[in-house]
Order: C-alpha cells, then sequence, then structure tokens
C-alpha cells in the first residue's frame, strides 16, 4: 500500500498527451484534434510524428478544424493563405500563425517581430480578418515563431 500511496505525487498526465512528439505538445495538440498544418516547411510533419491521427495539409473547402498551423514566409504569403486559415480554424479552435523569427530587423522576412504582432492588429492589417488576439507564442525551431490567436 505504501508504494500506491507514494504514486500519488505523480502528475497527472491526460491520456491523448501520452505519446505526443514535444512539438505537438508544444502546440497544444490533442488526439481528438482534425489538424491542418498549411505551407509547412520540409522535414516539419515529421516533428509532429507521434501527433492527432486526422492531421492534412491542404485546407479543404468549407471545412474547419480544431487546429490550424499556417507557415508564413512574407507579408505576401500571409495575405494569400491567411485568410482561408483563419476562417478554416473553429470557434474555439487553435490558430497558430508561424513566421521567420526576428522579423524585419532580422532580414529574412518582412513581417513584424513578435513585440508588434502585440501591439497592433497585425492580423487584421495584413488579411482584412478582424478580431483575433495574439495569445501566446513558441520557438519552433532556430528559424520560425509561432504566434497562436484567439478570437475576440
Amino acid at each position: 500500500m505504501g508504494h500506491l500511496d507514494s504514486q500519488r505525487s505523480l502528475p497527472v498526465v491526460r491520456p491523448d498527451k501520452l505519446g505526443f512528439s514535444p512539438m505537438a505538445k508544444k502546440l497544444r495538440l490533442a488526439s481528438e484534434h482534425r489538424a491542418v498544418i498549411v505551407n509547412a516547411p520540409a522535414g516539419y510533419l515529421a516533428q509532429l510524428t507521434p501527433g492527432p491521427a486526422d492531421m492534412t495539409t491542404d485546407l479543404q473547402p468549407n471545412q474547419t478544424y480544431d487546429a490550424v498551423v499556417l507557415f508564413v514566409k512574407d507579408v505576401e504569403q500571409l495575405r494569400r493563405l491567411g485568410p482561408a486559415a483563419i476562417r478554416a480554424a473553429k470557434a474555439n479552435g487553435l490558430l497558430w500563425i508561424t513566421y521567420p523569427k526576428g522579423g524585419q530587423s532580422g532580414g529574412v522576412t518582412d513581417l513584424p517581430a513578435t513585440p508588434w504582432w502585440m501591439q497592433r492588429d497585425v492580423l487584421g492589417e495584413i488579411t482584412s480578418v478582424t478580431g483575433y488576439k495574439p495569445v501566446a507564442f513558441v520557438a519552433i525551431d532556430n528559424t520560425w515563431t509561432a504566434l497562436r490567436f484567439k478570437r475576440v
């Protein structure tokens, strides 16, 4: 009995997160999620495995997803791919916009650095889709940062 009692102090781990890759956990993906990963760089999808069983790379017209992860290199890609990706996210779903670290100051993109996304409605300014605010960000790797947006 003493051995069982000592197990009480272990953290509770939700069964749907057992065995998920570190990246899938970082992006808060769950086994029951229907997820779409749009415009991902080569090799990125392997980082999400194991992850949700229902994961695709193509947005389907008139479909919504529990999790949308959009990779964009610049303003043009966000303007072109952003509106459809934003509309595809369920109302209470996860919407991640992933872009090169450093923003304009890093010289690799014309998108602003993370602090600007927090101070202005950059997403709305570029995509014309308003009503979203950034609520969290994570480092994907040495190149990419992901911002999670929530509908307000």
